[in-house]
């Protein structure tokens, strides 16, 4: 049972993921609660929940706002989803190199991604969300519970579900083809070194795709 404070921060959360709200612009509270249906008490908890997470900021004596993204800011996120995820997949090689039941699991996860057809405008979501599982399987296979907890803390599914919203329309590379599952195979048959570099590529893509956006946006 969610409390009010859990139910407005999830609907807010959803409102800023799906672009509802204005980015740089300072939000009126009230309105703001209003629209989610919420007092101003429980407003102001779910928007402190939404400041931990990285989705909003608070300006003393201006209010709170969406922050707007550049390009330091996102190559700083992705710089530690780099360094987390191949801990993640260091310590996951180690223990199931040789586990073909972890490798059927994680192709049959990959081969969900690489089967997404873009069938209407919200087809990301869906393509995000099997992305998260695929990315998130490998690192809960760590068996590191830091490192579990870290990603978490990195606001790991938000920060997925924008890379789609961003990307993954705008690229065909990862749509009817065999991208994901290429992956997976190649993390449990190349030499570790390399299995790693695979991997790392694979993240920094998504920057690429991320960073074209931005740069669009700037006229850059």
């Amino acid at each position: 049972m969610q409390t009010s404070e859990e139910k407005t921060y999830y609907r807010l959360k959803e409102k800023i993921l799906e672009g509802g709200l204005p980015i740089g612009k300072f939000l009126p509270q009230r309105s703001l609660a209003a629209d989610v249906n919420a007092t101003i008490v429980t407003l102001r908890s779910a928007l402190r929940l939404l400041e931990n997470d990285g989705l909003i900021e608070n300006v003393p004596k201006w209010g709170v706002r969406i922050p707007e993204e550049d390009e330091a800011s996102l190559r700083d996120r992705y710089f530690l989803r780099e360094v987390l995820e191949l801990g993640a997949l260091k310590r996951m090689l180690e223990c199931y190199r040789d586990d073909e039941q972890v490798k059927k699991e994680l192709l049959k996860l990959a081969r969900a991604c690489d089967e997404m057809k873009p069938e209407n405008p919200d087809s990301f979501r869906e393509f995000a969300e099997k992305h998260i599982k695929l990315h998130s399987k490998i690192v809960e296979y760590s068996g590191s519970k830091l490192l579990i907890r870290e990603i978490e803390r990195l606001n790991f599914r938000s920060m997925m579900l924008t890379n789609s919203s961003r990307g993954w329309l705008q690229s065909s590379d990862y749509r009817f083809t065999t991208h994901h599952s290429d992956l997976i195979m190649d993390l449990f048959t190349l030499p570790e070194s390399e299995a790693m570099e695979t991997m790392r590529k694979h993240i920094r893509y998504g920057l690429e795709l991320e960073l074209n956006v931005i740069h669009k946006g700037s006229g850059k």
